[in-house]
């Protein structure tokens, strides 16, 4: 029995020490450092990826919840549906959620439509803001908005806008990022001011006739 023992022991120790053994040996080794290699390459990329498909679909559903945040408190405008401004504000966040809309710009803009020679004109009569600048009351904002092309049209108009803040700090692009939308509707519900049935905003007055 030692006999037999002996020769096994040996006849390892013979095949490690055998010049095919050891190639063998080193190559295992050397797959093995090659996959540690790849896989440092690679890692990198996967974070990436796995980042990416968080970040991106992420971001894009931000900007469309603040687009129906804005719709949402333009439509609650419109109707003078509201005894606090701030109860319209809070619904564009019950509307965004899941995502956060803290640190968000948003303007409220009452307005009418007026002939400045043979043009229209859309001019602010009263605007409050939330974490932004309201517009100034008797300043032009432009050609009259789509459906209100008719002198003494009155309309309401949202603004918003977000600093988009990422998750991951990986895509340089997002960091920089601020979404931004506008809604307009013309006034369905109002009170009559001036031969006209418009909704003015807190803390401001009706549209001149």
């Amino acid at each position: 029995m030692r006999l037999r023992r002996l020769f096994r022991v040996r006849g390892r120790a013979a095949a490690v020490g055998h010049p095919l053994a050891r190639s063998v040996l080193r190559f295992g080794r050397a797959q093995a450092g090659a996959s540690a290699v790849e896989f440092a390459f690679i890692a990198p990329v996967l974070v990436l990826l796995f980042g990416a498909t968080i970040e991106i679909p992420r971001a894009i559903a931000t900007n469309n919840r603040l687009a129906q945040a804005t719709i949402t408190m333009a439509d609650l405008a419109s109707k003078g549906d509201f005894s606090d401004i701030n109860d319209v504000f809070s619904a564009a966040q019950v509307v965004a959620s899941p995502y956060s809309l803290a640190g968000a710009g948003i303007v409220l803009t009452a307005g009418g439509v007026y002939q400045v020679g043979n043009d229209f004109v859309a001019r602010v009569c009263s605007s409050v803001q939330q974490g932004d600048k309201a517009r100034a009351i008797g300043s032009d904002i432009g050609p009259p908005p789509a459906g209100t092309a008719s002198k003494g049209d009155r309309f309401v108009m949202a603004e918003t806008r977000l600093h988009y803040r990422p998750l991951f700090s990986f895509f340089p692009f997002l960091n920089d990022l601020t979404f931004t939308a506008k809604t307009v509707w013309p006034v369905r519900e109002g009170i009559a001011k001036n031969g006209q049935v418009e909704v003015v905003l807190p803390g401001g007055m009706p549209c001149p006739a």
